[in-house]
């Protein structure tokens, strides 16, 4: 390899002495070479020679030269180097494609190709040998930048968005899942279903095998989850207070009684707070934003006491999207007031062939379309194909209007959706799997909250002032601080930030490197590529001419 380079290294060296000494090279090649032909220009200067070639054709009589008074003030021509024929005869023989190209290598705009056919021996070798190691390393030039062009290298470029108007910044949505989904109140209407709730809760796979016509199943069988967790999920009054900077919620006039939305899922019969993302405020504690929960712990099934976590599980996140198809959310415990500084980020990400991105598809079941939305409703659709019907349905099901979103009874769940789900979520994680289960890409513009939390216990002088406040069946500071939980959410500013996907070789940098090599190696340009066009044109012209008058 360095011998190579050292090769290439003293052929560029040898170019440029070509170029930058061109008149001393032309002077000594020439006298050396073809000492009788070199016209008899001793009376004239060579600043006043109108045509003069670096290297004569021998097999060519020497083109006619003016010199000083362009052929009328003096100038005389050496008629002894005229050789045998006269010009006009030289240019009326027959040509072939060879001596067509030899013409056109002395006009083109590309300079390094005529030195291969114009001149002695010893100087064509030379350049037909530069000429084929130039030839070589733009093939190979020109190999890597296709390579990388068709790679398409891409990076991020962040920045802070341009902010028009008054400053503010919108706010999330927050759901808000209880970690208690279904009320110990309810399922005590109902002997045996606490039971059967808690199998279908860990989504136990044996508890496929029970037989619904026996008691007490069959009185359940045909019970969904839907009607499970709105009828016995958590009651409204567990939102206790939603205040924005000094004003209620729902007096808000942004806002008004729609501040807040139940929204069903997996997780349960979650709250929506902010649900249209109608809010806006300042940064700081002057746009902050106080909500208020009960967890009601008295309510807690076995099936909620038997997990780890306690209390809500709370995401911020845009208000086109649904908690049903978030990755991930918050654990957040009662006893507990905690601080989120926000940040909103919108993603810019590339189209294909550059990106990955989809923007062929704006909405789904799930909201707007994005990896995890998507992801959720390739589930759906994976259990409907096989049982004809879903655990829950989404949300937005009118996006799809291909499909009915059944919801499963609880004997189509344990018999056939779980199944399915254990074998869809199975093949889903396999990481050795080829094939794509879920053509699920990224959205092309994706905006989500980026959340830092602090937090803090409840102090017990808190919780004392605020007994008579608490639901009916409390009565003790002890059951503030076991079911109060209080969110400030703010942002810290009001700045957007934005992160762009960019081509870092783009068509401009392909089209730059190609003309780079072209010039640095044959020089070429632009222009040689349009001389080439024509010089074809003319060639099948003239060709085609002469077969037609055969």
């Amino acid at each position: 390899p360095d011998a190579g380079k050292a090769i290439e290294i003293y052929c560029l060296c040898i170019t440029t002495f070509f170029i930058s000494h061109k008149a001393t090279f032309d002077f000594f090649l020439m006298d050396l070479a073809y000492p009788k032909r070199y016209a008899t220009y001793s009376h004239a200067p060579y600043s006043s020679i109108d045509t003069l070639e670096l290297f004569p054709d021998p097999d060519r009589p020497p083109i006619r030269h003016c010199c000083n008074c362009k052929c009328g003030g003096g100038g005389k021509i050496d008629e002894d180097d005229q050789g045998d024929k006269s010009q006009s005869e030289y240019d009326n023989e027959p040509k072939t494609f060879l001596g067509y190209w030899q013409d056109f290598s002395g006009d083109t705009s590309m300079h390094g190709i005529k030195y291969v056919f114009h001149g002695p021996v010893i100087a064509r070798v030379v350049f037909s040998v530069l000429m084929l190691v130039f030839v070589g390393k733009l093939v190979l030039q020109l190999k890597e930048s296709i390579e990388q062009y068709s790679s398409f290298p891409t990076s991020t470029k962040i920045q802070l968005a341009d902010v028009t108007g008054p400053p503010s910044i919108q706010f999330p949505t927050i759901s808000v899942c209880s970690h208690n989904p279904v009320t110990k109140s309810y399922l005590e209407k109902y002997p045996g279903l606490e039971g059967i709730w808690k199998n279908l809760s860990h989504s136990n796979s044996e508890f496929s095998k029970i037989d619904w016509n026996k008691n007490p199943y069959n009185l359940y069988k045909n019970f969904t989850f839907a009607q499970i967790l709105t009828d016995g999920g958590p009651s409204t009054r567990n939102v206790l207070q939603c205040e924005h900077f000094i004003n209620l919620c729902y007096e808000n006039p942004s806002l008004g009684s729609k501040y807040m939305e139940r929204e069903l899922s997996v997780s349960g019969n979650c709250f929506r707070i902010n649900p249209a993302g109608k809010l806006f405020g300042k940064g700081g504690d002057y746009g902050k934003l106080s909500l208020k929960f009960f967890a009601d712990v008295n309510e807690y099934v076995e099936a909620s006491e038997d997990m780890a976590q306690f209390g809500y599980a709370v995401a911020f996140h845009d208000h086109e999207q649904y908690s049903g198809a978030l990755p991930t959310a918050f654990w957040m415990s009662p006893g507990t007031i905690y601080k989120v500084d926000l940040s909103l980020t919108t993603e810019y990400r590339l189209k294909p062939p550059v990106g990955k991105c989809n923007d062929t598809v704006k909405y789904n079941t799930y909201g707007r379309h994005e990896e995890n939305s998507c992801l959720a409703m390739c589930r759906d659709d994976a259990i409907i194909q096989q049982c004809g019907c879903v655990k829950i349905p989404p949300p937005l099901p009118e996006n799809n209007p291909g499909v009915v979103y059944r919801p499963c009874t609880l004997q189509e769940w344990t018999t056939c959706g779980l199944p399915a789900y254990l074998k869809w979520f199975m093949d889903y994680v396999d990481v050795t799997r080829t094939d794509i289960m879920c053509h699920c890409y990224p959205a092309c513009k994706e905006r989500f909250y980026k959340a830092s939390i602090s937090s803090s216990g409840l102090s017990k002088l808190y919780a004392a002032k605020r007994v008579d406040k608490l639901p009916m069946g409390y009565s003790t500071a002890q059951d503030v601080l076991d079911n109060l939980m209080v969110l400030d959410i703010l942002f810290t500013n009001t700045q957007e930030t934005e992160i762009n996907e960019i081509a870092t070789y783009g068509w401009m940098n392909f089209l730059g490197d190609v003309g780079g090599v072209l010039g640095l190696f044959l020089g070429a340009s632009a222009f040689t590529l349009v001389e080439l066009i024509v010089f074809g044109v003319i060639m099948c012209w003239t060709y085609c001419r002469k077969a037609v008058n055969r």
